[in-house]
This record gives structure tokens, C-alpha cells and sequence, in this order.
């Protein structure tokens, strides 16, 4: 009986639940729980296969950046913060897109070409998605909610 790697179906939904985030609530309210779950994802990675998840880092700022807000409130300081963290962690998924040609002839030993194809996929999601996490987040106004959408 063949086997279905679990990312095939939590790249997808972590996805599907990130960007039902964004469209649905305010800026501002839920990007530390999508950072937390990207966090814990790269040290799982981190620490069940052997090698460095970059997430680990990027993902660390976005969660201090909006964890700060929370108790310090929004301010100019902090929207820098936050945005240059948001770009952090699109940059990363960026590398994999740009690494791809490599990576994928690395990854293809152990992952199935389906797997890859979601890999692949959910890395571009990603990439657009903090990079619009930035934008957003450049646009909100002190008062926390976002002035332009």
C-alpha cells in the first residue's frame, strides 16, 4: 500500500488557513499564529531531519515583531519591525523558488514528484503571502487597522 507524505496535505491547509486569515480578519490580529505554526513546522524540520531550517530564524522575528506590538501597541518602530520580518520570512520561501532547479534534483531522491509539485507551489504561495503581509502591515495606520487594503 503506497504511502501519502503529510505534507501534501498540511502544505496545502496551513495555506488555505493563512490566507482565510488574511482575507477575513484584521491586520494586525493573526500573523503571530501563522508565524507560530511556520516557527514550529521549520524546528520540527529542523530537528527531525537533520538540517537547518532558515524558518526557524525568520519566522522567530515576524512572532517577536507582532508579539511586541501586542504589549507596546503600533508604532513606527514597530511597523518597521514587522514589515522587515514579514520580508524575511517571503525571502526565504523566495530562495527555495530561486534554489529550484537544485533543490528539486536533492529533494526527488526522497519526495515524490507530487510532493515537489505542492512543495513548489506552497513555497510561491508563501513568498506572495508575507510579501503582502509587509504591504499590509506598511499600511496600516497607528490605530492598527489597515487604511488602504
Amino acid at each position: 500500500m503506497a504511502t501519502i507524505d503529510s505534507g501534501i496535505i498540511l502544505m496545502p491547509l496551513y495555506a488555505l488557513a493563512s490566507w482565510t486569515a488574511m482575507l477575513k480578519l484584521q491586520p494586525g490580529s493573526y500573523e503571530i499564529y501563522v508565524a507560530a505554526i511556520g516557527w514550529a513546522w521549520a524546528l520540527l524540520n529542523t530537528v527531525l531531519k537533520g538540517n537547518f531550517d532558515l524558518g526557524v530564524v525568520t519566522f522567530a522575528f515576524v512572532i517577536a515583531a507582532y508579539g511586541i506590538e501586542r504589549r507596546a501597541g503600533l508604532t513606527g518602530g514597530i511597523k518597521v519591525f514587522e514589515c522587515i520580518a514579514s520580508v524575511a520570512v517571503a525571502n526565504n520561501f523566495a530562495l527555495v523558488i530561486f534554489l529550484w532547479k537544485d533543490l528539486k534534483i536533492q529533494l526527488s531522491s526522497s519526495k515524490s514528484p507530487a510532493w515537489l509539485n505542492v512543495f513548489l507551489v506552497y513555497c510561491i504561495t508563501f513568498a506572495v503571502y508575507w510579501a503582502l503581509v509587509a504591504a499590509r502591515t506598511y499600511k496600516r495606520g497607528e490605530s492598527g487597522y489597515a487604511v488602504i487594503y
